[in-house]
């Protein structure tokens, strides 16, 4: 299973969600669907800083291309990620509301996508999946190992809370600090749609 990951160029204020449907309308082939937009002011030159994130079942399908939705709103062109685990969460009243993206900048070789996938299995995922109002979780790595957590949850508080756990954990014995290297990029958005399919958390 395959999630591309497009930057979103143009995104309206908080207060206008139009441009949610023009993007969507985009996504062909009954894929997934994950559209968000950061939490804060828009930029003058970019907008609201926002994510289109489609997921496809066979790996290989979708389109990673730039689309010019409309004018000043553009999708921008997307990497292909290989998911490698999903879970859901124990104690979930609602929908999710926010996504938190962790990203891992490549190029990495074999053993740290080894060592990642590992963790998030053994430790991260264990740690985190029973705080209350976390959603689902994903792990996804690209070609040239570039490494992905998505994390949905409630509220941002339940989201701060799976961090404090994660960040409380001990590394296990066979875990070597010197592969397992801090993220570069962590970003919080609120989620304006998600429509993912079952099979992605192994339901």
């Amino acid at each position: 299973m395959d999630i591309i990951v497009h930057p979103i160029i143009g995104a309206s204020p908080p207060h206008n969600d139009d441009w949610v449907d023009a993007v969507l309308a985009t996504v062909e082939g009954g894929a997934g669907a994950l559209v968000s937009r950061a939490m804060g002011m828009p930029s003058r030159e970019t907008g609201v800083p926002a994510l289109l994130i489609t997921v496809w079942e066979n790996s290989g399908a979708g389109s990673t291309a730039l689309v010019e939705v409309r004018d000043g709103l553009r999708i921008e062109a997307g990497l292909r990620y290989q998911v490698t685990a999903g879970g859901r969460g124990l104690e979930v009243a609602g929908p999710a509301r926010y996504v938190q993206s962790t990203e891992f900048d490549g190029p990495h070789d074999r053993a740290w996508v080894d060592a990642f996938t590992d963790s998030g299995r053994r430790r991260i995922w264990p740690a985190m999946q029973a705080v209350p109002g976390l959603v689902a979780c994903l792990t996804a790595v690209a070609a040239d190992g570039t490494a992905l957590a998505l994390v949905l949850a409630e509220s941002v508080e339940s989201l701060e809370e799976a961090l404090r756990r994660t960040m409380a954990t001990d590394l296990l014995p066979d875990e070597d600090p010197v592969i397992l290297t801090g993220p570069d990029h962590v970003d919080t958005h609120r989620l304006r749609h998600a429509d993912l399919p079952a099979s992605l958390f192994g339901g």
